[in-house]
């Protein structure tokens, strides 16, 4: 994967063996892997793998944002007590109603905020527009009372900036004033975040027998928080520390589903045949219903086939928790604790599972296409897999059918610094504005 020798200038050691590659840094072993059979390993066995909780981003920035032990960042008992809970409320089932609260949602008030914000036409920053669409679905999810959806877009994006800039300028950032501003607004939208918590939680414990809602996301969290180990009551303050932690992490994988529609029209710049299909077919399909959405076949296809060329995760790390002398791969490795890192883009661009990896190719998705068993694992797989990988399908869709009905977008990327994706980090970063002319449709 682009090494020619097996020792270079940075001190790292290798040994190459095919798609699994073992390498020093100083005396400690790691790995990298991008093997369907290596891959299964680490989202299968638990007791084997473990996820890595000291990775500097996480410890020196991430974790203040969601805490050690939310749906996306726990492990162990407790974390899969909330898993198990949660899966309920993400699950493909509980879609129809989502949908139904979500359509007029976006039909009214989104677009009427779309219409304001585009006038006769406008050129406008698609991800900056989007996060605010996709932060005001917290609304359809019982949080109506929460902070506004451009408060919440505004926040995301500026910690999102921030904590590359802790990882790779680490001292000099630390160090800053600029450091001080973003722990400032982690205190307060977590202040902000709490005191909603509170709120519901003290309204539940004075009705303790009504039920919660189906699409009340509050509310299943909070209950998914009730217990460390599904038996004993967790106290009241931890309950409310886990929810604040789990309302926080909605709010940062939201912008995932920004980024997965932003990635796709900049695919789509080269391929104006493929995005003409894809609109037509979103302005033609009407939506009356949940079902319909299974109509959107050729879109489908598009978000599938961004999603293997711009994953929002781009890569993984586990701890491999072995005894010594244990196979990992064509490796013997005697040594506990040997961190494994994995790339599903790398993965999903090796063009011995992907013919024509880089042409973005809606047409592979036909009827009957399975990929091979972890090859394409844009929501990741296994235990840890995303719960709410149907949600995002289906809002994603969504809002792509009531933009393609009422507007006419066409990108207007600047030439000089256009949309490209930043693969530093474990989670997809786009750089530069992601400019698209957008103007209304005559009777629309």
């Amino acid at each position: 994967y682009g090494h020619d020798d097996d020792e270079g200038s940075s001190g790292i050691n290798a040994e190459y063996g095919g798609t699994t590659v073992l390498f020093w840094i100083g005396a400690r072993p790691f790995v990298f892997t991008a093997d369907p059979d290596m891959l299964k390993q680490c989202a299968t066995d638990l007791k084997s793998f473990s996820k890595v909780d000291n990775l500097p981003n996480r410890s020196l920035f991430g974790q203040k944002i969601i805490g050690t032990d939310s749906i996306l960042s726990g492990g162990g008992l407790r974390w899969a007590v909330k898993r198990k809970i949660m899966s309920r409320f993400f699950a493909k089932t509980n879609m129809k109603d989502m949908f139904e609260a979500s359509k007029p949602h976006m039909e009214e008030s989104q677009l009427k905020r779309w219409r304001e914000r585009v006038g006769k036409g406008a050129v406008l920053d698609l991800h900056d527009e989007l996060s605010i669409t996709f932060s005001s679905y917290l609304q359809v999810l019982g949080l109506s009372d929460y902070l506004p959806p451009e408060t919440i877009a505004r926040n995301v994006f500026l910690l999102l900036e921030a904590i590359p800039k802790q990882l790779f300028q680490r001292w000099s950032y630390l160090l800053s004033s600029d450091k001080n501003r973003m722990f400032a607004l982690i205190k307060k939208m977590r202040s902000d975040t709490k005191q909603t918590v509170m709120e519901r939680v003290e309204e539940m414990k004075n009705n303790p027998d009504t039920t919660i809602p189906a699409l009340d996301l509050l509310g299943h969290l909070i209950e998914a928080n009730q217990s460390d180990d599904g038996k004993n009551p967790s106290s009241e303050a931890k309950v409310v520390d886990g929810v604040v932690d789990d309302v926080m992490t909605v709010c940062l994988v939201l912008d995932n589903m920004v980024k997965q529609i932003c990635a796709l029209f900049m695919f789509l710049e080269n391929e104006p045949e493929v995005q003409d299909k894809m609109m037509t077919e979103l302005r033609e399909t009407e939506l009356e219903d949940f079902s319909d959405l299974n109509n959107l076949k050729y879109t489908e296809k598009c978000l599938l086939e961004s999603l293997r060329m711009g994953p929002a995760l781009l890569r993984g790390t586990r701890t491999y928790k072995t005894a010594t002398n244990k196979r990992f791969g064509p490796y013997m490795v005697n040594m506990k604790n040997v961190r494994v890192h994995f790339s599903e883009y790398v993965m999903q661009m090796n063009p011995d599972y992907w013919p024509q990896p880089k042409k973005f190719d809606p047409e592979r998705w036909q009827p009957g296409f399975n990929p091979e068993a972890f090859t394409y694992m844009p929501f990741f797989v296994g235990s840890r897999g995303c719960l709410g990988k149907h949600m995002a399908m289906m809002m994603m869709k969504l809002t792509l059918s009531v933009l393609a009905k009422n507007f006419d977008l066409q990108q207007s990327f600047n030439k000089k610094k256009p949309p490209t994706i930043n693969q530093n980090m474990a989670v997809m970063r786009i750089i530069n504005r992601v400019d698209c002319m957008i103007t209304p449709l005559s009777g629309s």
